[in-house]
């Protein structure tokens, strides 16, 4: 770690509130999507197998929502409302605080520099409802509910996976498919040099190999699978 990374994280963590938990945060976050989750389905009624489509469409839809939105708002900074805070909180925090010479939480309390605060799943979900009710004048409310599970769904496997890339690693981690991946692919992402051209997605790979902004040069299952392999780095 650098004297510059180590200076920056004693003055962050100084700046957290003394009665901020990091495992309160992500317990937060979790409750309130699986709550959400719940009441979603709940609403569902005689799906027919044509409405399950909705779900790969909208998954695709979430990749490349949130590799734009990562490329062009947390990595730039814009003037349209909450951009600015969005752009502050990732690039000019998470990025000092985790490089790719140090990556991991140090304690619960860290969680706070890598988690959205929970009300952006609440802002996240807000966002959801004009196109979900498209869905439902177009095509039917099964569908509607259907896309709000997928995007909340989406939204959590963002947050967990953005968690294990920074966790201490392990013989399981290591070994377990798409999180392998996705550590290596976000390692090299908090490398400054690259970190506003290359490896946006924080999920699975996928808008990043279609736009090439992958680090690797590999076909699109080389590249979900790549793992912790190094040999195809362009």
């Amino acid at each position: 770690m650098s004297e510059r990374q180590k200076l920056f994280r004693d003055k962050y963590r100084k700046q957290v509130q003394g009665w901020y938990s990091g495992f309160f945060h992500v317990a937060i976050i979790y409750t309130l999507g699986f709550l959400l989750l719940n009441y979603f389905h709940l609403n569902l009624t005689n799906i027919s197998f044509i409405e399950y489509i909705i779900i790969p469409v909208t998954f695709f839809f979430c990749n490349f929502f949130e590799w734009f939105l990562h490329k062009e708002i947390m990595h730039k900074p814009r003037n349209f409302p909450g951009a600015r805070a969005i752009y502050t909180r990732h690039t000019l925090q998470h990025h000092q605080f985790f490089t790719e010479k140090e990556m991991r939480f140090a304690s619960s309390n860290d969680y706070r520099v890598t988690f959205f605060p929970p009300y952006a799943l609440i802002v996240f979900s807000i966002m959801g409802i004009i196109p979900a009710l498209i869905l439902y004048y177009i095509f039917s409310s099964n569908v509607a509910w259907l896309f709000l599970i997928t995007t909340t769904s989406m939204y959590l496997v963002y947050e967990t996976m953005h968690y294990f890339c920074h966790i201490e690693d392990n013989f399981i981690i290591r070994n377990f498919p798409f999180i392998n991946t996705l550590r290596r692919h976000h390692e090299a992402h908090h490398n400054q040099k690259i970190m506003v051209t290359k490896n946006m997605n924080l999920t699975f790979p996928i808008a990043d190999w279609f736009f090439n902004t992958s680090d690797v040069k590999r076909n699109l299952l080389g590249t979900l699978l790549n793992g912790y392999n190094k040999k195809y780095i362009k």
